[in-house]
């Protein structure tokens, strides 16, 4: 008995101690589009949907120029990578279905971490759901 209320006494220090670093995040945006600069063959030793994955980059372009002096991430790029479902570089099928091409634009927003431990920043598209149910088919 008395080693249950022992186990019982940790487990809830760990799941509140837990919860006191899981704060959520809050965040500043930058609005903005993203330029799509690069369409290659993903390299294969990249995470990478099975079926013709390609990598495709952009470069981040805030409708004020001058918020660039506002980052607080300011080493951080704003050319990134575009990836599906988190961090997969996607299909060509899914590229052609959104007709991603070079030079095209996306509504696009720098999203850069004021309050939190979560990732420092990170760019969110109002125009394509980067988080689809088949965004490797």
């Amino acid at each position: 008995m008395q080693h249950r209320k022992i186990i019982t006494i940790i487990l809830s220090f760990i799941f509140i101690s837990c919860n006191k670093n899981n704060k959520e995040c809050n965040y500043i945006s930058y609005e903005g589009k993203a330029v799509i600069i690069s369409i290659d063959i993903a390299p294969v030793n990249e995470n990478n949907c099975s079926v013709n994955p390609r990598k495709v980059l952009f470069a981040f372009i805030a409708d004020d120029s001058t918020v660039r002096n506002n980052y607080v991430f300011k080493n951080w790029s704003d050319t990134s990578a575009l990836t599906v479902n988190g961090s997969t570089n996607p299909s060509q099928n899914f590229i052609d279905s959104l007709d991603i091409t070079l030079g095209k634009e996306f509504r696009c927003s720098r999203q850069e971490l004021m309050q939190g431990t979560c990732t420092p920043v990170y760019f969110k598209f109002s125009d394509i759901n980067l988080n689809p149910e088949n965004g490797c088919k």
